[in-house]
């Protein structure tokens, strides 16, 4: 069973609570307060537009917040399923932000991977978090830490993604709706035995990186984004055989490729 988590984080929040040292929470709580719950409720609804001619719509649970973080979870049923979903995150970020932040040195930046659940990860269930609406479920594996460690390299305004995602995208009738750029590769730790691993940001096809002009002064990566067109299909194949081929020749480790539905 695979599962797509989602991660949608604040950038900024540390400085920003920061300004109201010795004043308490009430300078910033209710900003947080409001997109703990209002940015699922919009993420919910952009799902519901993006779904709405076919016969069922997708459910996006919230697995954890943390931080000034939430992580949701699916199950989607197919390639152009998963991608209308990474779609409609796309488009509740863009939008909370317009409608939430304009204001505010805060923005929005997600993450997406796959989590195999017939293998080496696994789900617990926590008794003391559940209730009489059903199971607490937690999940734990190497899949999970892979999510957690691709996230430092999100930018505001787009998703990465890990090759499990890419792959499935790739696959879906409905890929032309979303833009991938490869930008380049990153060690991680306790990912790949040490071999860098691609970072690949999607957008939707007719966006543009938002990036502001202090963020791109301070991040080479984002200025690097905004000289980078998306990369073709090939490039992007490649790079996924590239990585099974090390897996499977250097390590003995064999990963098929990703199926949904």
């Amino acid at each position: 069973m695979l599962r797509l988590f989602l991660s949608v984080d604040m950038v900024g929040s540390t400085e920003f609570k920061a300004r109201f040292t010795g004043q308490g929470s009430e300078g910033w709580l209710g900003i947080f307060q409001t997109f703990f719950t209002s940015f699922p409720l919009m993420a919910a609804g952009q799902i519901g537009i993006e779904f709405l001619d076919d016969d069922a719509t997708p459910a996006i649970d919230v697995w954890k917040v943390m931080g000034d973080e939430v992580v949701f979870v699916a199950q989607p049923g197919g390639p152009e399923e998963l991608t209308s979903i990474l779609l409609a995150l796309l488009r509740t970020m863009q939008m909370y932000e317009e409608r939430h932040f304009q204001q505010l040195p805060l923005r929005l930046k997600g993450t997406a991977w796959l989590a195999d659940f017939d293998g080496h990860n696994i789900e617990i269930e926590i008794p003391e978090l559940s209730s009489g609406t059903g199971a607490h479920l937690d999940y734990i594996g190497p899949d999970i830490d892979l999510g957690f460690r691709i996230s430092k390299f999100a930018k505001p305004g787009s998703l990465v993604i890990s090759l499990d995602v890419l792959e499935v995208v790739l696959g879906a009738r409905n890929a032309g709706k979303a833009a991938l750029y490869l930008m380049g590769k990153e060690p991680l730790k306790g990912v790949m035995f040490g071999r860098p691993y691609p970072i690949v940001w999607m957008l939707a096809a007719d966006s543009r990186f938002a990036f502001l002009p202090w963020e791109i002064e301070q991040d080479a990566l984002m200025a690097q984004a905004l000289k980078t067109e998306p990369a073709p299909a090939a490039d992007l194949r490649r790079v996924i055989d590239d990585m099974r081929h090390f897996l499977r020749k250097m390590h003995g480790r064999d990963r098929p490729p990703v199926k949904l539905g």
